[in-house]
């Protein structure tokens, strides 16, 4: 069934958002609880979507070992002053950092297991250039976000995601994933996705993340 959705109402932020910093090992992150006001309207969409594989190429492992997607929804395309709420917030409390720079899309990230790994196995850790801004938007919340203390010495993430903690045993610090919650982190910091117990995202259990990058024009 088609569902037609207006970006800026379907991913409209609450009014009244109260951001809390929170201490995690050595680094700080905001956190913001009840995001959008319409998370199970979004939490469907993701559901029912179709998703592009991201990356998938005869030469990695996307779509063998598990299936990494993305969907890519325009924030400001329409014209409606609403389109701006967003974007308006979110450098209300994070100014000057992002003074100057620009989002334009909402980047979805999409996940699941098609061989289940052990738990050793994790999101291989990357670096972005801004301030990181993700939503979390699945209900089974096993795991979130880990922060490393340096950048791992691999370099196949184009090829393979899986990373072994047991490699080089890089201390790191989860973000607790929940639905709906904002967390906003320095992008700089060596991140990446964390699962506690991959089988709760195998056999059609999908892990849905939004994120918003603010970069140069």
């Amino acid at each position: 069934m088609t569902t037609p959705f207006l970006q800026h109402h379907l991913f409209e932020i609450n009014d009244n958002l109260k951001p809390q910093l929170n201490q995690l090992g050595p680094y700080q992150y905001l956190s913001i609880d009840n995001f959008y006001k319409r998370p199970e309207e979004i939490y469907e969409m993701l559901k029912n979507s179709w998703a592009e594989g991201f990356k998938a190429s005869p030469s990695n492992k996307n779509f063998k070992e598990y299936f990494d997607c993305r969907i890519k929804i325009p924030l400001i395309k329409n014209g409606f002053s609403e389109e701006f709420k967003t974007i308006s917030y979110l450098k209300s409390i994070l100014s000057p950092i992002l003074d100057n720079l620009y989002c334009d899309y909402i980047n979805t990230n999409i996940f699941s297991w098609i061989n289940t790994p052990s738990n050793n196995i994790q999101f291989i850790p990357h670096q972005d250039e801004s301030v990181n801004i993700l939503v979390y938007l699945d209900k089974i919340n096993s795991g979130g976000t880990a922060l490393y203390e340096k950048m791992t010495q691999a370099s196949f993430g184009d090829i393979d995601i899986r990373y072994s903690l047991l490699t080089e045993n890089i201390k790191h610090y989860v973000i607790p994933s929940m639905f709906n919650r904002c967390v906003i982190f320095n992008g700089n910091i060596p991140h990446g996705g964390y699962i506690e117990e991959h089988g709760k995202y195998s056999n059609g259990n999908w892990r849905y993340n939004a994120v918003y990058f603010f970069n140069k024009k």
